[in-house]
């Protein structure tokens, strides 16, 4: 199946944790026999002017819409699977990273563990499109480009999560449609926890709730510089978390999934 795996990021100060990620994937595609694209900042321009402005030239749903019109044009020109994958995704184990040849399309099932108002740690189940698999013939693709417009036009103005998470999300909760299950979320307390090399909280309530082992892992770029609760999320932390992760191959998270009963 002649598959493209593309990403998008700029091209000037690009962190070296980017980089990294970033290099992580094309070693990936080139492993898999996959073409591999990357686009720079012209990759906003596939979404229309009008959705730009509403999205204030938010970065989340600016390319969640683009990468979709750019699976439509890589498809016109004959490939037959579009692979879009997020430039802060880090690939740690690349040989268990397959792609279902019986699916014509697939997002990614999201795992968030947060801590409530009474610190109670709680577990979210969405969708994200970190990764997203498009492939030739399939009758969805011009469905998520006209829902991602529809919504924009609705929206006085457009959301981090309006045309990504919350949106397939939504749908996916009264239609069913396949998953990713080893693309991991990696939050800034789980990342401390990582940095640390401790099996605190997050970490293990995390892997503990996880359907499959991990093989790859958005590390939550759009979080990158904030102060959270007990944690900031620079570079060296990012640095530290991909060193982490790419050394055990992911068992740092993965080690601590339940065994399975014989």
């Amino acid at each position: 199946m002649k598959t493209i795996v593309y990403q998008s990021y700029r091209t000037q100060k690009v962190p070296a944790w980017i980089s990294a990620c970033m290099g992580t994937v094309r070693a990936w595609a080139d492993q898999q026999g996959f073409d591999y694209r990357f686009y720079d900042d012209g990759f906003f321009e596939y979404a229309p002017p009008w959705f730009r402005d509403k999205a204030q030239y938010g970065i989340c749903p600016v390319t969640d819409l683009a990468r979709l019109v750019v699976a439509r044009e890589l498809l016109a020109q004959g490939y037959q699977r579009t692979v879009w994958v997020d430039a802060d995704l880090l690939v740690f184990a690349p040989e268990q990273l397959r792609l279902d040849r019986t699916q014509d399309f697939m997002f990614c099932h999201e795992l968030w563990v947060w801590a409530d108002a009474a610190g109670a740690l709680q577990l979210m189940h969405r969708v994200n499109n970190s990764i997203t698999v498009f492939c030739a013939g399939n009758t969805h693709l011009d469905f998520f480009i006209d829902a991602c417009l529809r919504i924009g036009r609705h929206q006085p103005q457009i959301g981090k999560l309006d045309v990504g998470t919350r949106f397939l999300s939504g749908l996916r909760s009264v239609l069913p449609y396949p998953l990713l299950e080893n693309v991991g979320m990696v939050s800034p307390a789980m990342m401390q926890e990582i940095a640390l090399g401790q099996a605190t909280p997050h970490l293990r309530r995390y892997a503990q709730a996880l359907l499959a082992p991990l093989a790859c892992a958005n590390l939550c770029g759009s979080l990158h510089g904030r102060q959270l609760p007990g944690v900031f999320s620079g570079d060296a932390l990012y640095e530290k978390v991909i060193d982490t992760l790419l050394a055990s191959r992911g068992a740092v998270v993965n080690a601590l999934r339940p065994v399975p009963v014989a």
